[in-house]
């Protein structure tokens, strides 16, 4: 009898013991704390990241089905970033095992398909792209996905592309200029090389003239006379510059750098003899972007906050650079598209691109975001061109929608 007893007990204690086991295994494993991500209408989000910590106590991990995330206890009590796809990024002082809520972005992105490269354009139906490995790419696309349907190899290293009507331009890393014909953009036709030494990046034509510059370091820009035989001749050297954008508006070769040529403004209606019309200095603000017959300046970084204010040039009149007001924006643009859509990375949030509604007269507002779809590498997020609604960011096809 007694012996039967101690067995029960024995059975009674094992069963306890694996009760409380399975139990344990519910939560967080010791050492560990669990968070949960709602929407601010109290929806779960799945695949939210949240990240934090430096060095070894760096910690990066996205939520589950249910919006759970088990967390490392070294990141108890440190500050972190909450991101998500279509969601403004959150910041968060104090992690603690609670729940945090995250805001929908007015828009959302859909995904529509993976691509390779940068668009050269972008037409109802078709978009054709570019690598830097010198991929040539043509897809076929719709709202319900996307297919390559035809490839070709270019020279490898493209640094930046033009299209002027069926002509594709490009400047290689250092093995000069290519040009192509796309007048069958299924089987594209080198047409002529313009053997242009050294670094190259930025470009700008006008006529039978193409001015480079180096995008590296600083150094003298360089026009050259060429025809479509490919035969080019260096016609002047002049400045000193590591050129950031460069663009004719008129017989103007409008230069944007740093800090001290914002912009530079040179008359090349005597392209042998260059003369320097312009210099805009401007201390508060380190680079810019062109935008139509605008120049738009964006401030030092020690002036970005969650709203950014731009400095409009106008340069309708190239030998008349004039302020045409400021605009503000709460994401670091990187672009404008047209008169009500710009592109940008999130200002609390350099890894996200975003896309802002608005004008250069009364400013532009984040409506959508994308944040994390390169997990674990969230900074390599690129934008590669867009046909609104329709966007290229990180190499994948997106369409903006209502929600």
């Amino acid at each position: 009898m007694i012996k039967k007893k101690i067995i029960l007990l024995s059975m009674v204690i094992l069963l306890i013991s694996g009760c409380g086991k399975e139990q344990d295994e519910i939560g967080p494993p010791e050492g560990q704390f669990e968070v949960k991500v709602l929407s601010s209408f109290g929806q779960t989000v799945e695949g939210a990241t949240i990240e934090g910590g430096i060095d070894w106590e760096h910690f990066q991990v996205q939520t589950d089905s249910m919006g759970i995330a088990i967390l490392p206890g070294f990141a108890l009590g440190q500050g972190a970033l909450i991101y998500r796809n279509n969601f403004f990024p959150q910041h968060v002082q104090l992690l603690s095992p609670t729940i945090y809520f995250i805001t929908h972005t007015p828009k959302q992105f859909r995904f529509i398909g993976d691509i390779a490269g940068w668009v050269i354009r972008f037409d109802a139906g078709t978009l054709i792209t570019v690598d830097y490995h010198g991929g040539y790419h043509v897809y076929s696309y719709s709202d319900q996905g996307l297919t390559e349907i035809a490839s070709a190899q270019t020279p490898k290293s493209i640094r930046e592309t033009q299209l002027h009507g069926d002509t594709l331009w490009f400047s290689t890393h250092d093995d000069g200029i290519y040009v192509y014909s796309l007048e069958n953009p299924l089987n594209p036709q080198q047409l002529f090389h313009l053997d242009i030494p050294g670094y190259l990046g930025s470009f700008a034509l006008k006529d039978e003239i193409i001015v480079v510059g180096n995008p590296w370091d600083r150094d003298s820009l360089r026009v050259y006379s060429y025809n479509t035989s490919g035969e080019c001749q260096e016609i002047a050297s002049f400045g000193n510059y590591l050129v950031v954008k460069m663009a004719f508006i008129s017989d103007y070769l409008i230069v944007v750098n740093y800090y001290d040529n914002l912009p530079a403004v040179f008359d090349l209606q005597d392209p042998t003899n260059p003369y320097l019309f312009y210099n805009g200095v401007e201390p508060d603000f380190w680079s810019g972007f062109l935008f139509r017959n605008y120049i738009i300046l964006i401030p030092r970084s020690e002036l970005i906050g969650e709203t950014t204010n731009y400095k409009l040039i106008d340069l309708f009149d190239p030998t008349n650079p004039l302020t045409a007001g400021f605009f503000s924006a709460d994401s670091r643009l990187l672009k404008i598209l047209n008169d009500t859509t710009a592109i940008g990375r999130y200002s609390s949030y350099s890894g996200a691109i975003s896309v802002l509604s608005g004008g250069i007269t009364w400013g532009f507002t984040t409506v959508a975001i994308i944040t994390d779809d390169t997990f674990g590498q969230p900074f390599l997020h690129e934008f590669e061109g867009c046909a609104p609604p329709y966007f290229i960011i990180g190499e994948r096809l997106y369409k903006l929608e209502d929600r």
